[in-house]
């Protein structure tokens, strides 16, 4: 292998290092927010489950209201049981005491139940706010963790810039240009290595998009340090990707 490719090949070396060291870096981030996101998400559900508790209070007082009004018109009516004067008047105000008694146990049954529910809702928001102190204290915890791998990870994408920078020196302008463009469309998987169909002698794929590879492109590689790329895909083809010289300065 030549200087231009054994250039290459190291440049790809480290492209993906550093990218492996960045996708880290990344999942690092995420680890962090995810546990930010569950915080988040438990403290909307404290305040919906809250607001709930409100809204079910305005419904209890209204009825309470209500049950007060039955009250007063069950005893309002027994005062009139006293004065009736026909069997028909006592009747009636009779049944008008029934139908009130029916409405009082009915909006009895319905304010137990939303004392339930507001029971129920209270445990809950207690639930949910244990469950937001243990994620803080967690998320505490990540941060932590986060922060030192961050500060490792960091300095290796620091040494790692510089050593790529130093390497991108040494390929050719119009290789290296190339070798950029196609290291953002194939997230920095730019080289592709030859490797033999089923083991078949004289039937070569791209490593990169598996496609078969002309024999001559095969051959040119192994005589010619030229950049050649991949009919099909685009990638920079090598025979492998193990430099086998030292890449030398071409600028």
């Amino acid at each position: 292998m030549g200087p231009v490719l054994s250039s290459l090949v190291n440049l790809q070396v480290i492209e993906r290092n550093l990218r492996q060291e960045k996708q880290k870096l990344k999942k690092i981030q995420n680890s962090v927010a995810y546990q930010k996101q569950h915080i988040e998400q438990s403290k909307a559900a404290l305040l919906a489950k809250h607001e709930e508790i409100k809204l079910t209070r305005l419904h209890y007082s209204r009825l309470e209201l209500e049950l007060k009004t039955r009250e007063e018109e069950i005893a309002k009516f027994r005062l009139a049981l006293n004065t009736a004067k026909t069997n028909k008047d006592y009747s009636a105000v009779l049944t008008q005491i029934n139908t009130r008694k029916a409405d009082k146990s009915k909006l009895e049954d319905q304010i137990l139940a939303l004392m339930n529910q507001i029971d129920g809702d209270q445990t809950a928001c207690r639930d949910i706010e244990k469950t937001i102190e243990t994620e803080s204290q967690k998320v505490s915890q990540v941060q932590a963790e986060a922060d030192k791998k961050k500060t490792v990870i960091d300095q290796e994408i620091t040494q790692l810039t510089e050593k790529r920078r130093e390497l991108a020196q040494e390929v050719p302008g119009k290789e290296l240009a190339f070798f950029e463009r196609l290291a953002k469309r194939y997230d920095g998987e730019v080289l592709a290595e030859i490797s033999q169909m089923n083991g078949r002698k004289g039937d070569h794929s791209c490593g990169g998009c598996y496609m078969t590879i002309p024999l001559e492109m095969v051959n040119a590689l192994m005589t010619r340090d030229e950049v050649i790329y991949c009919p099909s895909c685009g990638r920079i083809l090598v025979l492998d990707m193990q430099p086998k010289q030292e890449p030398v300065n071409h600028k």
